[in-house]
């Protein structure tokens, strides 16, 4: 579902402009009946509500008289003649409510944020974490039930709040019954024989049907309190009352030897997972004197899949993720930013920022951003999906979701761009020569068809993949796109040999795409050295909304490279800067001699992408001495200038580097714009995550204030996403006894 664009406000009272920018969705609920006006004739949308109202809002949203089951009991303070008598008896006779321990239901009580999301949530027949509240929390931001919602957790809930939850929840059904239907359409192809990933005439694999197109297990809830619903530490009047009772290729190319495995004789036995998540952590960067180390090299990373996975492990199973799985850069590359776009023919413009640190008044923060040209004319594409199909890509949240994801991309594409799919497991195969997008029901048929079983064969997947890329070059974008949970087991499988191997095959001028899917033996280290040395970017598709997001919304950055081999060395002042610490990029760091190697690799940068680097800086105070001949204090020069910014990259189809240089002014902005604040705020949390040493002040609260500054508009909800996200880590530090260090068993 598209997320709408709307008006951010950080007072209660809603401005002329947000009231325009809400008028639709809320006009919509007038007219069905669903919300009322006032005497005055307005809604009045910044107005808290009563349980009372919001029962009235929830029944006339979602129930029918013959759902009605049973009456209610006789709250003594909703006499005969109560308003909201009859709806309180509907809610309750639909089992959606219920009133407190001392037999009152409260009705001028005001509804909290995570109350209102529970009612709706059990509406939808929410089967993830039952903890209250951040398991109905995180699934209703999951799900986009809390698209364009501000409210977190503990606040007390609005009527533009309740305007959205309830229109994205109905948008939310009627979504998922379209889609269901269209799953209906698509199983029901019958497979040719000839193409496999399982046996023939069925598509192989479940998508999975619980609302909302999550693809969560249900099995989460490893955060603690009352699974029944209520929390049993939770506040006394945080949920009580409010409780839910209820066309075939050849399997052999052209300088290969490859056998196709077997299709299975029976369905793939899936038994359930043993947790193998494998995570590879860095020591962080630390301060360095600017005298006598002025220089700083690092590849740019484009990766945004610590993200997501961040967000699988917040939203999915209310806990902090893995202790080292998060790349603090990638959080902060993950959203987009309104920076300045190239003019000047280069394929990239580079811009700084410098303030105040928000987690240390001492230092200054340096936000230096590099904003690829937007794409304007489409390249012939011949991609390579090469699929994993092995017994671990079983479960939803994997193969299902693989094939959802190919759906969507095929959408996207021109006519004339060409696919091919490779499968591997205990075997490899082409499941799909080179077809053009044109052919797009022999294409809906090879995806239709894949079926997981078996081992995984990764090796020889890889070879055969580049063997189809080359067999198909072409005059434009060359790309391989691959979706496995990273599990290697058959043949070649250290990460040091699979390194060697995508990076011998990248100097064929093949690009390669990594997209990680699925939980409990998740490689995540292995697949970002498949990235990185194969001139391409790696993400994690943790849901559908990932899928659109990497596919549709941004699919010219996942599928279109403007520049590879991006270095950036930044040459700090010594007069105007005494020490400086790059925040994150720790697995990207470079010798400053290879800043000017052309045979360094370094990380690509797509159509449309930015990638943002922040410095924070410990000011000179002018006592700074060299004893250095050629760094003496006299030659150091003025303070006009913090650092010099040099680039170094290649055109995608290049072998010598370009340089662009530019010198960032000595000059503190008064306040912060709203992406500097935003950025600053992911840094946080990311450095929160990491149980930094230089977190100084940063804290949950300060995270949640600085992002809630910095949302901006934001038209794909994004932003807003990541505010709940912390907003459930800090409760759950600070109600679950949790904290990032913890070494806490996954919920499978």
């Amino acid at each position: 579902m598209k997320k709408r664009i709307i008006a951010v406000t950080a007072a209660l009272a809603v401005s002329a402009a947000a009231f325009t920018a809400l008028a639709s969705p809320a006009e919509e609920l007038r007219d069905k009946g669903i919300l009322s006006g006032y005497e005055d004739g307005q809604l009045h949308l910044e107005r808290t509500l009563t349980r009372a109202e919001f029962t009235k809002i929830f029944c006339d949203a979602f129930l029918t008289d013959d759902e009605v089951k049973a009456d209610a009991p006789e709250f003594p303070d909703v006499p005969d003649g109560h308003w909201a008598k009859d709806y309180i008896a509907a809610a309750y006779g639909a089992g959606v409510i219920s009133g407190f321990d001392d037999g009152t239901f409260r009705p001028d009580d005001t509804v909290t944020y995570e109350q209102a999301v529970k009612i709706i949530m059990s509406r939808l027949s929410y089967s993830g974490s039952a903890a209250y509240p951040e398991g109905y929390v995180g699934g209703a931001v999951d799900m986009g039930i809390s698209d364009n919602v501000h409210a977190l957790i503990g606040d007390t809930i609005t009527r533009e709040d309740v305007v959205y939850l309830i229109d994205n929840a109905l948008k939310k059904i009627e979504d998922d019954r379209r889609e269901a239907e269209e799953e209906a359409n698509i199983d029901s192809i019958q497979s040719p024989a000839y193409l496999w990933g399982g046996g023939s005439g069925s598509s192989g694999g479940s998508s999975n049907s619980s609302t909302g197109g999550s693809v969560r297990p249900s099995s989460g809830g490893s955060s603690g309190g009352d699974k029944s619903g209520a929390s049993s530490d939770a506040s006394p009047d945080s949920s009580v009352g409010f409780e839910s009772s209820g066309g075939g290729g050849s399997s052999i190319l052209a300088g290969g030897n490859y056998a196709p495995a077997p299709a299975p004789e029976t369905e793939y036995d899936y038994n359930g997972y043993f947790n193998t998540e494998e995570y590879t952590s860095e020591d962080e960067n630390v301060f360095k004197n600017a005298l006598t180390s002025p220089l700083s090299t690092f590849s740019i990373d484009a990766d945004t899949a610590s993200y997501s996975n961040l967000r699988r492990f917040a939203l999915g199973y209310g806990m902090f993720p893995k202790y080292g799985s998060i790349r603090t850069e990638e959080l902060i590359n993950y959203f987009t930013y309104d920076n300045p776009r190239p003019t000047d023919g280069k394929p990239f413009e580079v811009s700084a920022e410098t303030a105040v640190c928000p987690w240390n008044s001492g230092h200054l923060l340096t936000k230096i951003a590099v904003q690829g040209d937007e794409l304007t004319e489409k390249q012939p594409t011949n991609l390579v999906f090469l699929i994993d199909v092995s017994g671990s890509m079983y479960t939803a949240e994997k193969l299902p979701l693989v094939k959802k994801s190919l759906r969507m991309l095929l959408d996207e594409l021109d006519e004339n761009d060409t696919i091919s799919i490779v499968t591997y497991a205990s075997g490899t195969r082409v499941a799909l020569d080179s077809t053009p997008v044109r052919e797009k029901d022999k294409i809906l048929e090879a995806i239709a068809s894949l079926r997981a079983g078996g081992g995984t064969y990764g090796e020889v997947g890889i070879n055969l993949a580049y063997l189809q890329a080359e067999k198909h070059l072409i005059e434009g974008n060359n790309r391989i796109i691959l979706c496995t949970d990273g599990d290697f087991n058959i043949g070649m499988s250290s990460t040091g040999d699979l390194e060697k191997l995508i990076s011998e095959k990248r100097e064929k001028g093949i690009f390669l795409t990594v997209l990680g899917f699925g939980m409990g033996n998740y490689k995540d280290n292995r697949m970002e050295t498949l990235a990185d040395n194969g001139n391409g970017t790696y993400a994690y598709i943790d849901t559908e909304r990932e899928a659109r997001k990497v596919f549709v919304d941004e699919m010219p950055k996942t599928l279109y490279t403007i520049a590879k081999d991006v270095k950036i060395q930044a040459e700090f002042n010594p007069a105007a800067v005494k020490e400086y610490r790059l925040v994150g990029y720790e697995n990207r760091i470079l010798n400053n001699e290879d800043f000017d190697n052309d045979k360094k690799d370094a990380g690509e940068l797509g159509c449309g992408a930015t990638v943002t680097a922040l410095y924070e800086i410990v000011p000179a105070d002018g006592t700074e001495v060299s004893e250095l001949k050629y760094r003496s204090s006299e030659i150091m020069g003025g303070v006009d200038e913090l650092m010099t910014v040099k680039l170094r990259y290649k055109d995608p189809d290049g072998d010598e580097s370009k340089l662009i240089e530019m010198p960032v002014a000595n000059a503190v902005t008064s306040e912060m714009s709203s992406d500097f604040k935003f950025a600053s705020a992911v840094a946080e949390l990311g450095m929160l995550l990491n149980d930094s040493e230089f977190a100084g002040t940063a804290d949950y609260d300060s995270v949640i204030s600085l992002a809630r500054e910095g949302v901006g508009d934001d038209p794909l909800g994004f932003r807003t996403e990541f505010l709940h996200i912390a907003d459930i880590l800090k409760y759950i530090s600070e109600n679950r006894g949790m904290s990032p260090t913890d070494d806490t068993d996954l919920p499978y």
